[in-house]
């Protein structure tokens, strides 16, 4: 079982875990907030037209209003509540989970030196997020499977945190094995924060969605305690907590009559 081999692997692939339908919707949603249009055409066309339009020093004023957007419509919730990919996290987590809400759109586009957006190798826990932390990529519009998606190192989840300088590594091992996603529309990839891991070079525009998810009642104390967290699940215990409504457990929650038939 793939979630078996995460620990030793530091990365899993999920097949046609999105539905068409969602991705669809999300596309969707994305080319009517960035063009303005209501009825644009639900098109990769499209997409590369909105991308050629935009200056590449704006791209953070291009993606910010998307993400809000997306969260806003719950799109990511739906994403994430997806029967395949929630059961997979869970069996990673636990069933209370958090998604961060600095989770963001990326674009990969060929003129690299100059995109903010465009990652050379490394790993998450930099930006403080913690090694109980699992990331999750997916596609949402590219040109090509095969073209400017993700490159792991092989096995660098287990080297522990890697020195580093303005986001750039100070030094690597001389020799060491790289593995390149090959992710369709509706594909996920759930990968350790210490797996070390970079932008492809790509021919065409990409856009994808990174999150970062946790289990909210693990206490890591990491720098991610700073970030703005938007709960998507609970487990059954925490329902119940919920449910009690403080942890004085105050007796009776109940309506005057309700209680006399209790304690009865």
């Amino acid at each position: 079982m793939q979630i078996q081999n995460f620990s030793k692997k530091g990365f899993i692939v999920l097949k046609k875990t999105i539905s068409q339908s969602l991705i669809r919707s999300i596309q969707s949603a994305i080319l009517k907030k960035a063009s303005n249009k209501k009825n644009i055409k639900n098109s990769y066309k499209n997409f590369n037209k909105i991308i050629k339009t935009t200056q590449i020093s704006k791209l953070y004023n291009f993606i910010n209003p998307l993400n809000k957007h997306l969260f806003n419509e719950e799109l990511i919730s739906k994403i994430l509540l997806e029967k395949k990919l929630l059961n997979c996290i869970t069996t990673l987590l636990g069933r209370d989970l958090a998604v961060s809400a600095e989770s963001s759109l990326t674009i990969n586009l060929p003129e690299r030196k100059k995109n903010y957006y465009y990652k050379n190798w490394h790993q998450e826990i930099w930006s403080g997020v913690s090694v109980s932390n699992v990331q999750i990529w997916l596609p949402i519009f590219y040109k090509s499977s095969l073209d400017g998606q993700i490159g792991f190192i092989k096995s660098s989840h287990k080297w522990g945190h890697v020195p580093h300088s303005n986001r750039k590594p100070l030094k690597l091992p001389p020799n060491f094995s790289t593995i390149k996603s090959k992710l369709d529309i509706g594909d996920v990839l759930i990968f350790s924060t210490t797996l070390l891991h970079r932008s492809m070079p790509t021919k065409y525009p990409r856009l994808g969605l990174a999150m970062t998810i946790k289990n909210f009642k693990y206490n890591d104390y990491s720098f991610s305690d700073n970030f703005n967290w938007k709960i998507f699940s609970y487990s059954e215990t925490t329902k119940i907590q919920r449910f009690l409504g403080n942890h004085y457990l105050s007796p009776f929650r109940l309506s005057e009559t309700k209680a006399k038939i209790e304690m009865s």
